[in-house]
């Protein structure tokens, strides 16, 4: 008999981003999937989650329960000591369940391999800015049915978060996205 949760394509996705994850710098953590899952939903990868602005930029409560759900039925282990950490390695279903949803997983593999490539070498508070300032940026043009100015997106990123990220450090994260394309994801 086998007990567990039934499963879906974004759990095998999941498993596949922490299977992926290249940083040695890093731990994949719930911040980390959490920031990944947003981006990868912006670009158009299938993902249930509804995304939130909350503390640590956008959030999906969803997906913050489902993780325990993937720890629970040993997809992924939480090798943290801690409660208020997480640090996500690979179980031992995990290979059933990307078996499993293979041939989905491949129609998405190249973008979600570029994009953690390209975000792999960032940390949590890294991403939560990058994260925040597209949210900022996408949710208004769904709104508005316009771009909004790169000033009100900073102003709302420091209203946001405070002190916690210098108005340089935002200024400079909005040109990289910007520049990178990124603002052109907007799927969420």
């Amino acid at each position: 008999m086998k007990i567990g949760f039934g499963h879906y394509l974004e759990d095998a996705l999941v498993a596949y981003i922490v299977k992926q994850w290249k940083s040695q710098k890093v731990k994949i953590g719930r911040t980390v999937v959490q920031k990944i899952c947003y981006f990868l939903k912006a670009q158009g990868v299938p993902m249930i989650y509804d995304f939130e602005m909350h503390h640590y930029g956008p959030y999906s409560q969803d997906l913050y329960y489902r993780m325990d759900e993937l720890v629970a039925d040993n997809i992924l282990i939480d090798t943290s000591d801690t409660s208020k950490r997480s640090h996500y390695l690979l179980g031992d279903r995990a290979d059933e369940i990307i078996t499993t949803y293979h041939e989905e997983i491949e129609l998405y593999k190249d973008k979600i391999d570029n994009l953690l490539g390209v975000f792999g070498k960032f940390g949590p508070a890294d991403l939560e800015l990058l994260a925040t300032i597209h949210y900022f940026y996408v949710t208004h043009k769904r709104y508005f049915r316009k771009p909004p100015s790169k000033n009100w997106v900073i102003d709302r990123v420091i209203m946001a978060k405070k002190d916690k990220f210098a108005p340089e450090l935002i200024n400079e994260a909005y040109d990289a996205l910007d520049g990178a394309g990124l603002f052109g994801w907007d799927k969420i």
